[in-house]
């Protein structure tokens, strides 16, 4: 019987196969949720190579599927960044799911890495895009808090031209964050049992968006 972990990751390199022809792909889901994995893949940020963070995709995949949320994430490295680029096919993508699927909240994941002092950071552009509804993110920091050293808009605050921050630019009305964790955490496999905690968090948190 394969590991949470296993499976997890095994999902990540199916996925990515299947649509790795593609700049990116997505799934339709059922709520008004939009999780997004923009850094699932390698990217290049003017100019310099970045690695793939591959623990966000794998995580926000099995959240979309567990909670059936709508879904997107990178699936090719085309010499781009998804999160950084002022212009984007991916956020152009988000924009249209958000409109189409009249999506309320937005979490973009991505991976820390795993040298940070911290666990989780949560980025909210220093609160503009969670100022629609604060006790949201006081709940899911709360939570986290339990098991996880968690900090918001440090060392990143999800700035403006980011996925979470440009879909809540584009869409005032929504809510966003950008979620950052360990990557200890999520490709090592040691740590199987805070990943399993941190899943559950998550998949609850979400459920509890309407």
């Amino acid at each position: 019987m394969k590991s949470v972990f296993e499976s997890l990751h095994m999902q990540r390199k199916k996925f990515i196969n299947l649509n790795n022809r593609k700049n990116f792909a997505t799934l339709n889901g059922l709520n008004k949720v939009l999780i997004s994995a923009p850094h699932g893949v390698s990217q290049v940020r003017l100019g310099k190579h970045k690695v793939a963070e591959i623990g966000s995709i794998a995580l926000a995949l099995w959240l979309a599927n567990e909670t059936t949320s709508n879904f997107i994430a990178k699936t090719k490295n085309c010499f781009d960044d998804a999160n950084f680029d002022e212009k984007s096919d991916y956020k152009d993508a988000c924009f249209d799911i958000i409109k189409k699927k009249n999506v309320k909240y937005v979490l973009d994941f991505h991976g820390l890495a795993s040298n940070r002092g911290i666990d989780i950071n949560i980025g909210t552009h220093l609160g503009k895009n969670t100022e629609n509804d604060e006790k949201i993110l006081l709940q899911l920091k709360k939570e986290l808090e339990k098991h996880f050293v968690v900090s918001i808009d440090d060392p990143f605050m999800a700035g403006a031209m980011t996925v979470s921050s440009s879909c809540k630019n584009k869409f005032p009305e929504i809510w966003a964050v950008q979620i950052e964790i360990n990557c200890a955490i999520t490709n090592k496999k040691e740590n199987e049992d805070k990943l399993k905690i941190l899943l559950n968090i998550l998949k609850v948190f979400i459920k509890s968006l309407k």
